[in-house]
């Protein structure tokens, strides 16, 4: 809290924390999908539903995504991606253990889409059309 702040009184800039390792291998070639699916209520069902009727636009649009539940990081589509569940968790600040969360990345390392509720694949294609809203990877 202190450091939030100094930053406010000196006026320094605020930046998102460095994305995970494990996202770099996307870097210029896919964008990233990271669904915080542990929580205890639809949310992650109704997101699951969402993404899986709209499989091919996500694969024709080169998304990846991933579910992170329970330690794990699990491929939604393709299995031949390994990503350090913890580590996402805690650089892209994602929700605590029990909560829903989506956050969707660019070809360009900026995250594009934050969001504590479902969202459907047409929002999530808009928010790819968007000016980057954080700092690149």
């Amino acid at each position: 809290m202190l450091k939030s702040i100094v930053h406010e009184i000196i006026g320094t800039h605020h930046r998102e924390p460095d994305l995970p390792r494990s996202l770099e291998q996307f870097r210029d070639r896919k964008r990233v999908l990271i669904i915080f699916a542990d929580a205890q209520d639809d949310r992650p069902l109704i997101q699951d539903e969402w993404l899986r009727k709209a499989q091919m636009r996500l694969i024709e649009e080169d998304i990846e995504v991933f579910s992170i539940a329970g330690g794990g990081a699990f491929a939604l589509f393709d299995d031949d991606w390994e990503l350090d569940a913890d580590d996402v968790r805690e650089r892209l600040q994602g929700p605590p253990s029990g909560e829903f969360g989506l956050i969707l990345i660019g070809r360009d390392g900026t995250v594009k889409l934050r969001s504590s509720e479902p969202r459907t694949a047409e929002e999530i294609f808009e928010a790819l059309e968007s000016l980057p809203k954080t700092t690149p990877w």
